[in-house]
């Protein structure tokens, strides 16, 4: 008699994980930079709490931007960051089809109601 486990992780957590891997990366570089820059040009002496929290509010805009384009109104799809154009090509696979068929026929209904 075997047993297995299962050790996966969900989806939600390792998109959290990479958010915030790469949100570090980039909120802690951007701020080193700002601060090197305004120390180099002479404008204050120690900026990086101030280069620190810009760089953490243009990374949650960048994010909030990127989720915005992600969903729709309900936020319950990741369709309408892709153009219509794509769904045949290279998102066939995925749904994209049966995506186009569902928006071609909705769009025939609200073109009959006229």
């Amino acid at each position: 008699m075997s047993r297995t486990v299962d050790l996966s992780v969900p989806r939600w957590i390792r998109i959290l994980f990479v958010f915030f891997l790469l949100g570090g990366a980039f909120v802690t570089g951007t701020a080193a930079l700002l601060d090197l820059a305004v120390q180099t040009l002479g404008l204050a002496e120690n900026a990086y709490v101030p280069s620190l929290a810009l760089a953490a509010f243009a990374y949650l805009v960048v994010c909030a931007v990127w989720f915005r384009r992600a969903t729709d109104g309900n936020g319950d799809s990741v369709w309408s960051a892709i153009p219509d154009s794509q769904y045949t090509g290279r998102h066939a696979e995925s749904g994209g089809i049966a995506r186009k068929e569902q928006e071609d026929a909705i769009r025939e209904l609200r073109d009959a109601e006229e």
